[in-house]
């Protein structure tokens, strides 16, 4: 998939800068491997009424092909009383985003399995998890709702956690060979009032090569649609170097592909419908469309989708936050001396403080390194 390089600082330092922004922190890497399953899918084999086969996606990496098998979670249906297939859908991405958002600004545990491999333990509650997604949605859309209001209660939050840690993806190579197996959770367990929630095995991976970039997670975590979800993480993550004038132009058989849609046998009626998704979103200002025939047949088109203002400011917010990780000073005890960026504070007066302290440390670091040189 992609070459590991070890990490540039000691891996506590790694996830201290993974937490440096308020901003939802996300693997282009990890973002490319499908994950869900529309459960109206036409591809789901159901063996039964309530148990389906495994599911297989093809994607690519760098130019490079690969196979992701989606095993559902087996869970019991207690409505039913009788165990059933779920594959993860448009809850579940939710809500795993808000669990790495809040990884990305609270504090996780460091620990070690067995196999001495590092584990991050985020300790939170189901209702943090419902006041983060409903956050984003007021603030996205300028509402007033309370985290009961959260499109998911708390019977909901526990099953989705749970279809996170039971469904199992195997990445295989274009010959079938598996190359990593892994769930988006590795374990769940209470601890006292608080829910532990140890972060699957990729996410550690790209916390810990530095493979993550600040992104907007009000317009992801307020996202209602699956399609409008995936688009909008693509579009974060894609419109890295944003300005006025600039755009990114997929195909409409990528775009298909990437966000698993559910397609028509018409290529018309596909193009029309991704382009009405498209259009509808906040970040976009307009979108132009290139047809691509084979003699009249239409085949394929390129679309090219131009930014707003708004949305280029977000990126370039975004840039900065994730540029400041690379930029970090690391001081005589080791630990990172990151800039404060006045967007991740609620008052100026907050920011001010914490630039003040920023600078007076800056200023020490960089004193006590000209006194050694000297020395």
């Amino acid at each position: 998939m992609r070459n590991k390089k070890e990490p540039e600082y000691p891996l506590g330092i790694q996830l201290e800068l993974f937490q440096s922004s308020k901003r939802l922190n996300l693997s282009e890497t990890y973002e490319a491997i499908p994950k869900d399953v529309s459960a109206t899918d036409p591809a789901i084999i159901w063996i039964n009424k309530y148990m389906a086969e495994p599911i297989e996606k093809p994607f690519s990496i760098d130019k490079q092909s690969f196979i992701s098998e989606i095993i559902p979670a087996t869970i019991k249906d207690k409505k039913i009383n009788a165990y059933k297939s779920v594959f993860p859908d448009l809850r579940e991405s939710r809500i795993e985003y808000a669990i790495i958002s809040l990884s990305s600004k609270q504090i996780v545990d460091i620990g070690y399995d067995k196999k001495e491999k590092q584990i991050h333990l985020l300790k939170t509650t189901y209702y943090q998890i419902q006041k983060e997604i409903v956050e984003a949605i007021n603030k996205r859309e300028n509402r007033q709702l309370k985290p009961n209001d959260c499109p998911y209660n708390t019977t909901s939050i526990k099953e989705a956690l749970e279809v996170l840690r039971k469904t199992t993806i195997t990445v295989k190579d274009e010959h079938g060979e598996k190359q990593y197996i892994f769930s988006r959770i590795k374990d769940i367990y209470m601890d006292n009032k608080y829910v532990a929630i140890e972060l699957g095995t990729m996410a550690t991976d790209y916390i810990n090569s530095g493979d993550w970039r600040a992104t907007d997670k009000n317009s992801i975590l307020a996202s209602k649609g699956k399609y409008e979800l995936k688009l909008r993480v693509l579009l974060n993550l894609k419109f890295r170097y944003a300005t006025q004038g600039g755009h990114y132009n997929p195909s409409l058989n990528f775009l298909m592909h990437h966000l698993g849609f559910v397609q028509s046998k018409q290529t018309k009626i596909n193009l029309q419908r991704i382009t009405k998704i498209i259009e509808a979103m906040h970040e976009i200002e307009r979108v132009e469309i290139e047809k691509k025939f084979d003699g009249r047949k239409l085949v394929d088109a390129i679309f090219k989708i131009y930014p707003t203002k708004d949305f280029i400011s977000i990126m370039i917010e975004n840039n900065k936050a994730t540029k400041r990780t690379s930029e970090v000073i690391i001081d005589g005890e080791g630990s990172p001396l990151i800039e404060p960026m006045q967007s991740d504070f609620e008052s100026s007066s907050e920011y001010k403080n914490a630039k003040r302290e920023y600078e007076i440390n800056r200023g020490k670091h960089l004193f006590g390194k000209k006194e050694n040189f000297f020395n």
